[in-house]
């Protein structure tokens, strides 16, 4: 699970200093989107700050279920119609 351990992403990267990446696992998935589905988080901003959450930590790369949807909403939000990140 990557969420509990964004603090070893954090060590890994600066350690190492090579490309790092995460894996938001399907229970962290699924308990995302239980919120979601009894209202209890905002889908769109929860997304995109879960992912945040990873990039602060300094993983370069993630592995998420929530990949497509994710890439829609930053090229959605990018106004530019350029490529999404």
């Amino acid at each position: 699970p990557g969420m509990p351990y964004l603090d070893i992403v954090r060590r890994v990267k600066e350690t190492f200093h090579v490309p790092t990446f995460a894996y938001q696992v399907s229970g962290e998935y699924a308990m995302l989107a239980g919120a979601f589905a009894n209202g209890w988080l905002d889908r769109e901003k929860a997304i995109l700050e879960s992912l945040l959450c990873f990039r602060r930590a300094g993983a370069d790369g993630i592995l998420t279920y929530f990949a497509i949807e994710a890439a829609e909403l930053l090229h959605r939000d990018s106004g530019s119609g350029g490529t999404v990140r």
